[in-house]
């Protein structure tokens, strides 16, 4: 990771002095060349050398465009962060469209371009290390898919956003594999605020370039979480969901399933369109209900419709969140009602709610608590035989 070079273009010395002297404030990296000219970014795109090139700010977005235009618009192995000194949400979906990875404003604040080095330098590295790939090992590579789980509940208010977050975190921690955390619930999603999270790019940002989306494109888009999981949030504003088609939802969770080892989906409560496409992929659906009469009630109702649905009954684990709870209603006679076992009984913990104010996953804040102890053993069953 530390042989990635950062070359630095503008229009003008002036220019590139000035970006060089904010620069000189950052330490851990140094811009290895400098350049004026837009001849010198061809080149490094034909080349196919992995490299991040700063660009702007007196270059501009229609600057890049035009040289794209004489490369069969592509940037090669090059993460282009773009200095402007404007900003608008045309720009940043023009900007994706030219697989431009970051756009920052101008002068930058140190802790975004800090974090936009660091994730340029991860996505430059995997690509490293998949050119490494022995050629035998390259079919593979190409049609990897990833194992599926996606948490449903019809009700909410059972805690599923929260499971679905600390799960995600427990099958890295447990793997080591690349585990991409999908919040599917366009109008409520609340994994970003969950994990404590400001997300660059959500859903809707890659909807509307799902046309041009290929793996490395849709690699640099996810956030990552300090936990070392990777997140697609939800929208940030819930009208923008009637711009993400199911065909564009389907197609982003197909290339996700390329670049990942594990995917596990926050799904919203009902069985959408988006929904119902997924059953066939999945290797685990997980139906969560808490310890009351119409959580059940819905629970049973899930049961009967993916039954119907003729989904492998091998394939569902029922999670009963805060099942210690006294309220009038047992285990046995839950199991009684739906006429089979419960695969697993989270308790009720006030660790949970302090982990979720605070943005600190309860699997990171407090691995010894029962509440952990629980998403482990659920971790360990979806896992099994991997």
């Amino acid at each position: 990771m530390n042989d990635i070079s950062i070359t630095l273009i503008d229009k003008s010395e002036e220019s590139i002095e000035r970006v060089n002297r904010l620069l000189k404030n950052l330490s851990g990296f140094e811009i290895g060349q400098t350049s004026i000219s837009l001849d010198d970014l061809k080149s490094l795109i034909i080349e196919k050398v992995p490299t991040i090139v700063f660009m702007g700010p007196e270059y501009t977005l229609i600057d890049l465009e035009n040289v794209l235009k004489t490369c069969g618009n592509s940037t090669g192995l090059l993460k282009i962060i773009l200095f402007t000194t404007e900003q608008s949400s045309n720009l940043y979906r023009k900007a994706m469209k030219f697989n431009v990875f970051d756009i920052l404003e101008f002068p930058f604040n140190y802790n975004d371009i800090k974090e936009s080095i660091a994730r340029a330098k991860i996505a430059l590295n995997e690509i490293m290390v998949e050119k490494n790939v022995p050629k035998s090992d390259d079919s593979k590579l190409k049609n990897k898919i990833s194992k599926n789980i996606m948490l449903f509940s019809s009700k909410g208010g059972t805690g599923k956003s929260f499971i679905a977050a600390n799960l995600a975190i427990d099958i890295h921690n447990q793997t080591e594999k690349k585990v991409v955390l999908v919040d599917l619930n366009y109008q409520a999603g609340d994994l970003a605020i969950i994990l404590d999270i400001v997300p660059r790019h959500t859903f809707y940002d890659i909807a509307s370039i799902v046309n041009q989306l290929d793996s490395e494109m849709l690699s640099s888009f996810l956030t990552q979480h300090s936990s070392g999981i990777r997140i697609l949030p939800a929208p940030v504003d819930p009208t923008q969901s009637e711009s993400i088609s199911p065909k564009a939802t389907a197609k982003i969770l197909d290339v996700l399933s390329k670049i990942c080892d594990y995917m596990i989906i926050d799904a919203p409560s009902n069985f959408s369109e988006n929904i119902l496409a997924q059953l066939g992929k999945l290797d685990f659906l997980c139906i969560i209900a808490s310890m009351d009469v119409p959580s059940i009630k819905n629970l049973k109702l899930s049961l009967e419709v993916v039954e119907q649905l003729k989904f492998p009954d091998e394939k569902i684990l029922i999670v009963i969140n805060r099942a210690n709870t006294k309220v009038g209603i047992t285990m046995d006679e839950i199991e009684d009602t739906l006429k089979r076992k419960i695969d697993l009984a989270i308790p009720s913990d006030r660790l949970v709610p302090l982990s979720i104010n605070q943005g600190n996953p309860l699997i990171a804040a407090y691995p010894r608590s029962a509440v952990s102890k629980s998403i482990n053993k659920l971790t360990q069953r979806i896992i099994k035989n991997d």
